[in-house]
């Protein structure tokens, strides 16, 4: 096989199945399960399984995350370093860009923060990601307006693109690289009129999904940061705080959020262990300090306080947004908030303030 960045398709005589199967190997591996309700979910097996496994053509339910963070994640019993057991060499398939863009944010806070978290490194050294396009999209994804697209361009090892001509499939990582020289006796070079048509697909869905954001006053290129600044001291929170029941589940289900507690008890033995948990910024007790304390007492608070984080915080911290356009909050809210509106109503006063402070200028 050529150099890393060669693009690859499926010999005549092979099968996708063939493909994935030989790039599992003998690795833990997580592959979409299609649920036939339109709907996708993670499947764990030993290996890829034909006629089970998919590649999914948007993405699944849960977030990426749940596996390099999981909800619940055993640290380990007191003095017994040895308690914890290693995490297998695994494989996953079907990631869409949303969630592989994700990585970044979780890379910021466990790898390059101050304290790197040993069983994040450890999950990210033993995992390989095998990305794949999104051939359609559900109704509340959004990713063009926080300048996300439907596809990815990097952070994966492997990508896997489906077109009406054939399927292309390239590496971006040396780990990848090497993988698909293992694959070789099913892949040949991928000739010019799949590559142009992977192109026109890709723009075809990048423009439905412009679309998509567009009928919710969305723009690709809209500055969310100075839109969620501006309105800071805005009723906005308030009012989108009325129906808020601060479950916790835009949290949870995010592929971003990264909140969590530590609660050290006794384990099923006995013996003192420590467990960490997710936690919820729109939890009552979030902010609550030991002393009774609580910076941000109210609902309204703490609802924007997630929207401050995804979009001033981490745009000063890492140009970017903190949000891929999932929309799997608006999805899992029982209040029906959908994360596009509040967005779109911070865009429009915002603009509504600045064009009130050029007349006051003009006059």
């Amino acid at each position: 096989m050529g150099p890393m960045g060669v693009k690859w398709t499926i010999r005549v005589s092979s099968s996708l199945d063939e493909v994935m199967a030989s790039l599992a190997g003998e690795r833990e591996t997580y592959a979409l399960q299609d649920l036939k309700n339109g709907h996708y979910q993670f499947a764990k097996s030993s290996t890829w399984q034909p006629g089970f496994h998919t590649l999914g053509d948007y993405r699944q339910t849960e977030p990426l995350k749940a596996l390099f963070f999981p909800a619940r994640e055993f640290i380990g019993k007191w003095k017994d370093p040895s308690s914890r057991k290693p995490m297998p060499e695994r494989i996953v398939f079907g990631v869409k860009n949303c969630d592989l863009s994700s990585l970044a944010i979780f890379d910021q806070v466990f790898l390059q923060g101050v304290c790197p978290d040993p069983y994040y490194a450890e999950a990210r050294a033993k995992t390989i990601l095998v990305s794949s396009d999104c051939n359609s999209q559900l109704d509340v994804c959004f990713c063009p307006a926080v300048g996300e697209q439907p596809y990815a361009t990097k952070g994966f090892d492997i990508n896997v693109a489906s077109t009406p001509l054939g399927y292309i499939i390239e590496s971006g990582t040396e780990p990848g690289e090497r993988l698909l020289q293992s694959a070789q006796q099913y892949l040949e070079p991928a000739h010019e009129e799949l590559l142009n048509s992977l192109k026109t697909q890709r723009a075809e869905r990048y423009r439905e999904l412009v679309e998509l954001s567009q009928a919710h006053g969305l723009e690709p290129g809209t500055d969310f940061r100075t839109a969620i600044e501006t309105t800071f001291e805005s009723g906005l929170w308030s009012d989108f705080a009325e129906d808020c029941v601060e479950c916790g589940a835009c949290n949870f289900i995010c592929c971003t959020c990264h909140c969590f507690l530590l609660a050290d008890g006794m384990d099923a033995d006995g013996t003192a262990a420590r467990t960490k948990l997710w936690d919820a910024c729109l939890y009552s007790g979030f902010a609550a300090t030991a002393g009774g304390g609580n910076p941000r007492p109210l609902r309204a608070e703490r609802l924007r306080n997630r929207f401050d984080k995804k979009f001033s915080y981490f745009p000063q911290v890492m140009d970017r947004y903190a949000c891929d356009g999932c929309g799997r909050c608006t999805e899992a809210c029982i209040a029906n908030i959908d994360i596009r509106d509040v967005l779109r109503r911070a865009v429009d006063e915002c603009d509504a303030l600045h064009a009130h402070s050029s007349d006051h200028r003009a006059n």
